[in-house]
């Protein structure tokens, strides 16, 4: 049987100091359950920046130009 794909859903609200510490954990996290077989490599991490007024959104596009399983919502509100 497959492992199945996992979404992980993170909400962001000025985030921007937080965030690169909560992303390292997270893909130390799924590269564990990736190995171990538990859920797919295509698995994302989907960061929603929740209208942030400091640089979060920035952080986002980075860690998402620097690791494909990152991937960034952006909200007006």
């Amino acid at each position: 049987m497959k492992a199945p794909v996992l979404f992980i859903v993170i909400p962001c609200y000025n985030e921007q100091e937080a965030l690169p510490i909560t992303a390292k954990r997270l893909t130390e996290l799924t590269d564990d359950m990736i190995a171990r077989q538990i859920v797919d490599p295509s698995s994302r991490i989907v960061l929603v920046d929740d209208g942030s007024g400091d640089e979060t959104w920035r952080v986002i596009c980075g860690l998402h130009a620097a690791d494909a399983r990152f991937e960034g919502v952006k909200l007006a509100h």
